[in-house]
């Protein structure tokens, strides 16, 4: 076949009397099309009768990559096969080895190749195939295992939503690196216990954004995911040699959050999110493990006029603030604390009014001094605050421990404790209270 040329697969007239066989079978091109594409090509297709069958290896676990009013562009490291899902209800499928370039329109889908334009219109979804197993395809240029889908957006009706389907032993290939970063034999055992628990909190992830089409967002909503360009040897081994471990409690995989810096103690789940209590998700002493790092300790410095802006735009999220707006910053009071001495309610007065912020909403209420654009480090830290003359505030001096909830395992004492030669199981009973490792595959 010609670089660049689209091979489009004929119907499939086989009758399966098999039952058990999968759904997706080749539905072929209309005569009207094929007419086109044979004016187009640079040679005459090579037409084969066969099944299309997805390569995903199971468990696998589809993950929200994008979401743009742009086109976007997909392409094969050596060929691909794609997969058109039209709104009629049939289907095509076409073989290439040349990028392909997907546009949202008002009536769906549009799939155009360079040289021979539009291939397809008025389509639900578009699947990418590699041929070879051990081949990439790319989106944008930046490399992905698996399989890629375009489906039309959900904030936008005229977007594109790009997803990709990968085993989910190769996604934590590009989540681990991602959420730990890239560490040495030393480190492998810290390694082993981060694929883990990045393994349980896929799987028990399952269909979570169901109605969406995803399980997991690639970014720290859910788990950061790099793709292939996150890969590491010294990561991928320490995944291969887990391959299947999960952490369970009771016969049930856990929520198995994880954070970067517990600054001394983790914290019991519902002292974070208020939600109901787990018994393996309870406070620890860590101080041993992590505060080597650089993250076990902070300062944010605010001046007033930040403080009202960050604090004023968290209650207007919230639909809390006043029509006559936030006002003048008068205090910040410290009213309750929880046993590890994470915040547990902060009292905001101001010229509008006293309010209450709870728990890791502080981190999104305050913000950081030095750059509003992200969230406070921790809930663990103590206000200083400095008034003038009249007693009106000036700035405010925050100085605080840890980086993250403070729920699960903390990321640098796994370190830790893996440089004091410390086993992926012992750091992961360490953190996740009265859990077992077990082979789920």
């Amino acid at each position: 076949m010609a670089r660049g040329t689209l091979t489009p697969s004929p119907r499939n007239r086989r009758k399966f009397k098999d039952k058990k066989r999968p759904r997706f079978l080749l539905c072929g091109i209309s005569l009207a099309l094929l007419l086109l594409f044979l004016a187009g090509c640079a040679e005459m297709p090579v037409y084969r009768e066969e099944v299309f069958y997805p390569k995903i290896k199971q468990p696998a676990v589809t993950v929200k990559l994008l979401e743009t009013d742009e086109d976007v562009v997909i392409s094969p490291q050596e060929s691909f096969a794609i997969r058109c899902f039209h709104q009629r209800g049939d289907r095509s499928v076409y073989y290439a080895s040349a990028s392909i370039q997907i546009r949202a329109s008002e009536n769906g889908i549009i799939l155009s190749q360079w040289t021979q334009g539009q291939i397809e219109t008025n389509l639900n979804k578009v699947s990418f195939f590699p041929q070879n197993d051990d081949s990439y395809l790319f989106l944008n240029g930046k490399p992905y295992r698996g399989a890629l889908e375009v489906i039309m957006g959900w904030k936008n009706p005229v977007s594109l939503l790009t997803l990709n389907v990968v085993w989910v032993e190769d996604y934590l290939k590009g989540v681990v690196p991602a959420e730990i970063g890239k560490l040495g034999e030393e480190e492998i055992e810290a390694l082993k216990a981060q694929a883990i628990a990045a393994r349980t909190y896929s799987l028990s992830r399952l269909g979570q954004y169901k109605e969406s089409g995803y399980d997991l967002e690639a970014s720290v909503i859910d788990q950061v995911y790099d793709g292939v360009d996150g890969e590491d040897s010294t990561i991928n081994e320490a995944i291969e040699r887990t391959a299947g471990e999960v952490i369970t409690y009771q016969g049930k995989l856990i929520n198995a959050y994880y954070h970067a810096n517990s600054g001394g103690r983790t914290e019991y789940i519902e002292n974070v999110w208020g939600r109901q209590d787990a018994p393996y998700l309870i406070s620890v002493e860590d101080n041993e493990f992590c505060s080597w790092a650089k993250n076990y300790s902070w300062e944010e410095i605010w001046g007033k006029e930040d403080l009202e802006r960050n604090i004023s735009t968290h209650l207007d999220t919230l639909g809390l603030l006043p029509q006559e707006g936030f006002g003048e910053l008068i205090n910040l009071v410290v009213k309750e604390r929880s046993s590890s001495g994470r915040i547990q309610i902060l009292e905001v007065a101001a010229d509008s009014g006293t309010y209450r912020i709870y728990k890791d909403k502080i981190r999104w209420a305050l913000r950081r001094g030095s750059d509003p654009d992200l969230i406070l480090p921790s809930t663990l830290f103590d206000l200083e605050i400095e008034r003038g003359f009249d007693d009106s505030i000036i700035s405010v001096t925050a100085r605080g421990y840890g980086n993250g909830h403070g729920v699960g395992m903390c990321q640098t004492g796994a370190i830790g404790m893996a440089r004091e030669g410390y086993s992926y199981k012992d750091i992961l009973t360490h953190y996740y209270s009265g859990v077992n490792i077990i082979k789920s595959y």
